[in-house]
């Protein structure tokens, strides 16, 4: 309590004594010690109302003793199953559960991983998929600060996502790897390279990789078929230390839409695992390629980041050209981005006026407002002299064409002039800006239609950090520009009436949860939730036919398939009493992706664990694991002080205390007649 307060509290004490002394005891009558009694209620009543209107602050200190965290991440696939270490991993988890030493030196969490990851609940390992990396990028968000080390059970067997050598996760990690670690004779189709979009009789260039893990030299076919044609046909000869080869070859299709190969190498004799012989991968063949201009009168790194993400998408050629020096023709491209603006832009937008072409704005601490308000009439910004950072939210709502989160809200800021955005024509928000901690409604990126023109906005410069952001996130582009293709894809398509948009992945595996999503707009561009959506499927060799209807769920169509057999189906997505569908077609191949391994791949997860000062273990080491743990003095609970100021108004129990003294006192004086 501090020196001021408790002067005014000795203050309080004398004022009351004085009026209850001299209100009672200053006066010479009979019922002395009733006098004696009255001072003291008159007293104890003064005193706490001054005390109250003091409110004086009652500190106290509490230690908290804070464990460590201890996290563990249980790999759910199947895989797990398949090689029969279902029972290993449940007994490991049950034995960390039962440990109280354990338990009273961690703060332990337990979680279940496959393609994704979530708080383990039941181990039924019927994951499809297995990404080792997603538990330590997840970890990474949820636990910021302090030392939180991992328990990763897991064979070591991944599916998709980054590799798990190359996540930089700050605390140790601890593998534990279940199944068989002998490495057999083996030849497997490592890693496949190629563009997933080629033009009808073009070259498409194929990359393959094939391994063998073996003693004696070989000689082994690698055949490429194309509905049941070989194509391609390659011989390779392997040894113990001439161990991967790879195949670099050109594809050729005359045929538009989805096509299908597969690649196989020769199995070895007595081979356990075949199935990473074959590598199944499909190609979209289109028949137009997209062209898109950069106009600028700028040099800025946004230009690089755009020119790169478009052309990842091997049917966009981007061109980048200053105002000035443009030549050519600009209606001999589907879309034109205008680069921050300015006046020097004035014969650029009469002529994307006069020919209806599609155009993406985007501006920036160069762009000049007073031109760009007055060059067209879509969307003006009354700017201010000040400049603000804007961080993107994502719209969740957004419902033009299908769209993802890849993770904006951990994106760096953009910049551009403050100010009040208007639109005098129907628009669609596909990102928030985010004004420090505050979030807003207002449009950072924003597409609209006007007569048959298709357009979008971008407020704000320095996006190319977005693009390193999700390389930073994913060890990959991939992401952001799969985010950035989906909105030039809607810029540069001719028909404004697209109004149905579809989702289909063109290859699936057995037993894997097929979903397909979808996106239906009203006339007025909004998301119809009202219209009713159907997927009909069908396979004319299997005699296979199936009608199911979508379900609305978050502004999108979703539907799942049940398990249906292996093949090639065609499948048409209708709007109900509408004339407006979709149709492609996707494969399922008559394997598990999870069922490829025979046994335990534990290099990369010895790698992680020498690289975090982790370390590993192996089945039947289910203690050492437990007892290291324990001993480890690297993780030490830590006592925080708590330092808690109960204002002493709170204390309900002095409300009582003075309306209790109160009565007494009246109650007394009217009893001995002195009222």
């Amino acid at each position: 309590m501090e020196k001021v307060t408790f002067l005014w509290i000795l203050l309080a004490l004398f004022v009351a004594f004085s009026i209850a002394a001299f209100q009672y005891l200053s006066k010479n009558e009979e019922r002395r010690q009733l006098n004696y009694w009255l001072s003291f209620f008159r007293f104890t009543t003064i005193f706490f109302i001054l005390i109250l209107l003091i409110n004086p602050a009652i500190k106290k200190i509490n230690v908290e003793t804070i464990k460590p965290n201890l996290l563990v991440a249980v790999d759910n696939s199947k895989s797990i199953k398949y090689n029969s270490q279902n029972e290993v991993v449940k007994s490991l988890v049950e034995k960390i559960k039962k440990n109280s030493e354990l338990n009273n030196k961690y703060n332990i969490s337990f979680f279940g991983f496959g393609s994704g990851l979530y708080p383990l609940e039941e181990l039924k390992f019927e994951e499809s998929q297995t990404n080792l990396s997603i538990p330590f990028q997840e970890f990474s968000k949820l636990y910021k600060t302090g030392s939180s080390p991992v328990i990763l059970i897991s064979d070591g067997n991944q599916t998709v996502g980054n590799a798990v050598e190359f996540v930089n996760y700050k605390s140790p990690v601890f593998p534990f790897i279940v199944g068989d670690t002998t490495i057999f004779e083996d030849i497997y189709i490592s890693q496949l390279n190629i563009n997933q979009f080629t033009f009808i009789n073009n070259q498409l260039p194929v990359e393959l990789f094939i391994n063998y893990t073996g003693s004696k030299p070989i000689t082994k076919n690698l055949n490429v078929f194309h509905k049941g044609t070989k194509v391609y046909s390659e011989k390779f000869q392997f040894s113990k230390n001439q161990n991967v080869r790879t195949a670099s070859f050109f594809l050729k299709s005359t045929d538009k839409g989805n096509q299908y190969y597969t690649a196989k190498v020769e199995e070895l004799d007595n081979e356990q695992n075949t199935q990473n012989n074959t590598e199944n991968f499909s190609i979209d063949v289109i028949e137009e390629k997209s062209d898109i201009l950069i106009l600028t009168s700028v040099v800025h790194p946004d230009l690089g980041m755009l020119k790169k993400s478009i052309e990842s998408n091997k049917q966009r050629t981007a061109t980048i050209s200053t105002v000035s020096d443009f030549k050519g023709k600009i209606n001999d491209y589907q879309l034109v981005i205008l680069y921050q603006p300015t006046v020097i832009f004035k014969n650029i937008f009469l002529e994307i006026s006069q020919n209806n072409l599609n155009y993406f704005v985007i501006t920036g601490r160069s762009t000049d407002w007073n031109f760009l308000n007055t060059a067209q009439s879509n969307f003006s910004k009354k700017v201010s002299t000040e400049k603000e950072n804007y961080s993107p939210i994502f719209n969740s709502n957004y419902a033009t064409f299908l769209s993802t989160d890849i993770g904006f809200s951990n994106f760096a800021p953009i910049e551009d002039y403050f100010g009040d955005i208007a639109f005098s024509v129907p628009y669609q928000i596909l990102l928030f800006q985010k004004i420090g901690n505050i979030e807003t409604e207002k449009p950072l990126l924003a597409t609209f239609e006007n007569n048959n023109q298709k357009s979008a906005i971008l407020f704000g410069e320095n996006s190319w950090r977005w693009r390193m952001n999700s390389f930073v996130e994913n060890k990959s582009f991939e992401r952001f520009d799969g985010f950035f293709a989906g909105l030039i894809h809607y810029l540069v398509s001719s028909d404004s009436k697209n109004r149905l948009n579809v989702n289909v992945n063109p290859i699936y595996y057995a037993n894997e949860i097929i979903q397909i999503s979808a996106s239906y707009l009203d006339e007025n561009f909004n998301f119809d939730n009202r219209s009713k959506l159907w997927l009909t499927v069908t396979n004319e060799e299997a005699n296979f036919i199936k009608k199911i209807p979508f379900a609305v769920l978050n502004n999108r169509f979703i539907v799942e398939l049940p398990t249906i057999p292996f093949g090639e189906y065609k499948y048409t997505v209708s709007v109900e009493n509408q004339d407006n569908s979709v149709s492609g077609s996707f494969k399922i191949l008559p394997f598990e992706i999870e069922a490829q391994y025979t046994n335990a791949n534990y290099q990369q997860l010895k790698n992680i664990a020498t690289d975090t000062k982790g370390f590993t273990f192996y089945n039947k080491q289910e203690q050492n694991l437990i007892d290291y743990l324990i001993k480890d003095n690297r993780f030490k609970s830590v006592q925080k002080s708590i330092i808690s100021k109960t204002p002493l108004i709170d204390w309900k129990w002095i409300l009582g205390l003075i309306i209790l003294s109160l009565s007494i006192e009246w109650f007394a004086r009217k009893y001995y007649g002195k009222i």
